[in-house]
């Protein structure tokens, strides 16, 4: 009759002291022994020295060259811009308003469209490719391929690079809305109209005037 193989198991208790005189520990204390034993070889092994860890390469993220950006933002939001144009356009309104006789403590509130509008210069290359291609009946046809590539023209200002503005378009004017003393008088609130539809180039539609109400009313 053939023997069975034995199984690793049973090869590794043979060899261990103890285990067939059932003396010393139990069987499954050495195998645990062997095994904390192992993982302590194997992790050596695969744990470089301090020496070889100096001599690995560095690793480093690299950002994105900022010196080479040509829009720096300006960390100012589109609704903070809208709001300093509007308060400027106010302030210099009411001053200009205060000075038509018959017109006292003007309060003015403007809104826009948009904030201004800037051109900046660019430098601009078109090419054209033409290909005639024929087919095996004896047909040719002719494909034109257009295409046009844009470049933004830059000044180095510091340790930026800032677009070249052609043209800058003031913001555009919504409405504007005038409380003052005095407009209960028609003239004065047709000279309040005229003053401001001429200074913001808007229709009298725009423009809306109400009689500001005196102390203590």
């Amino acid at each position: 009759m053939e023997k069975k193989s034995k199984g690793w198991l049973q090869k590794l208790m043979d060899v261990l002291p103890g285990v067939k005189s059932n003396k010393g520990p139990p069987p499954y204390i050495w195998i645990l022994l062997l095994l904390g034993f192992a993982i302590m070889i194997a992790s050596k092994l695969f744990t470089p020295s301090s020496g070889d860890q100096a001599n690995l390469p560095a690793m480093s993220v690299t950002k994105p060259d900022e010196s080479k950006t040509v829009f720096k933002s300006s960390g100012t939001s589109s609704a903070k811009k809208f709001r300093d144009f509007e308060d400027t356009y106010a302030t210099q309104l009411k001053d200009i308003l205060e000075q038509i006789s018959g017109v006292q403590k003007v309060k003015v509130m403007v809104t826009l469209d948009t904030t201004e509008i800037k051109e900046i210069q660019k430098n601009e290359r078109r090419q054209n490719q033409t290909t005639k291609e024929s087919d095996k009946n004896g047909g040719e046809r002719t494909i034109n391929d257009y295409k046009t590539d844009e470049e933004v023209v830059t000044i180095k200002s510091g340790d930026e690079e800032k677009p070249i503005v052609i043209t800058t378009e003031k913001p555009k004017v919504r409405g504007v809305i005038v409380a003052a003393e005095g407009a209960e008088n028609l003239r004065v609130k047709e000279m309040i109209i005229d003053a401001v539809t001429k200074v913001f180039d808007i229709g009298s539609d725009k423009v809306s005037v109400i009689p500001k109400k005196f102390e203590g009313e």
